[in-house]
């Protein structure tokens, strides 16, 4: 064999060969992978950090390396059901070659709309069995609250990001939360549904709310939490408890009110002594986020 030396023409035909070759390395993974066990693990692992029931109406194979699941719906007896349009994952091969896993996941509530309305999660692990070191890094763009956190929510659009690390042993229990940073922006915000006691409901609108939160294993320390709007400014602190179920998670917030206009003519009713607009005044948010209740 004579080596082509620097003559870049008689690389051409070595190149060529290799090219062709590499692509039908990846042409033959893309249509040996085991597709149907990776569309199993994808639903068992939504249902488990979900603990809701998942189904899909059908699932198809994409390209390349990928599998697309339609009119999939996440339903609990206690929840309001979560239909999502479209959800697609995509292998990455290159990473499959060397022996890990790259695994991007994107959830669309609509179909036919992939920017907004979407969420999107790139996960890299050592190796499918997901012992080690697991990471991911996710957006979320413009997704219509009032469709996920029914019925807490009536109006409302949320932009986020979020990193998040765990580090998951052969001998670790089920219950792993790892670590990692969440940030969240909502806009034109309507609460409802918030559980006052005796009989009492509290609805809040917000024209803008940032949440940020700072999370290692269970607990996750907020690191920013304010919003204002026609009910008036708030700000907030405190800690949420992760459990699995998510729907089970301790909320331990304390939020300091400004009431605004909104506010003071809601007051009342609620059982929350007149206050003129700008005397702030301080409440707790307590106990799941299922069944979140206000104390004064």
């Amino acid at each position: 064999m004579v080596w082509p030396g620097k003559n870049f023409s008689a690389w051409k035909a070595p190149l060529l060969w290799m090219a062709f070759g590499c692509g039908l390395l990846f042409l033959s993974i893309a249509l040996t992978f085991p597709y149907g066990a990776l569309q199993t693990r994808v639903i068992g692992e939504l249902q488990r950090a979900t603990g809701m029931e998942v189904r899909a109406a059908d699932w198809t194979i994409g390209f390349p390396a990928a599998i697309e699941w339609r009119q999939m719906t996440l339903t609990r007896t206690d929840w309001s059901p979560l239909p999502l349009g479209l959800v697609r994952a995509q292998v990455g091969l290159w990473r499959l070659l060397t022996g890990g896993v790259a695994l991007d996941l994107a959830a669309q509530i609509d179909e036919a709309t992939a920017t907004q309305g979407t969420v999107k999660v790139s996960v890299t692990a050592s190796s499918w069995s997901m012992t080690g070191p697991v990471a991911m890094v996710g957006k979320i763009q413009k997704l219509d609250l009032s469709k996920v956190v029914r019925p807490y929510v009536t109006r409302g659009t949320m932009t986020g990001e979020f990193t998040h690390r765990l580090d998951h042993t052969a001998t670790a229990g089920p219950a792993l939360f790892g670590e990692g940073t969440w940030k969240a922006d909502a806009k034109d915000l309507s609460l409802d549904h918030i559980s006052m006691g005796n009989g009492r409901i509290l609805a809040l609108a917000f024209s803008s709310l940032s949440l940020g939160l700072a999370c290692r294993e269970q607990i996750c320390e907020v690191t920013e939490l304010k919003g204002d709007g026609i009910d008036g400014s708030f700000s907030g602190q405190g800690t949420v408890t992760m459990q699995q179920p998510l729907q089970q998670s301790q909320l331990a917030l304390s939020l300091t009110v400004i009431p605004g206009v909104g506010f003071a003519a809601k007051a009342p009713g609620l059982g929350i002594p007149p206050l003129p607009p700008g005397t702030p005044f301080t409440f707790k948010v307590l106990g799941t986020f299922a069944q979140a209740r206000v104390a004064l």
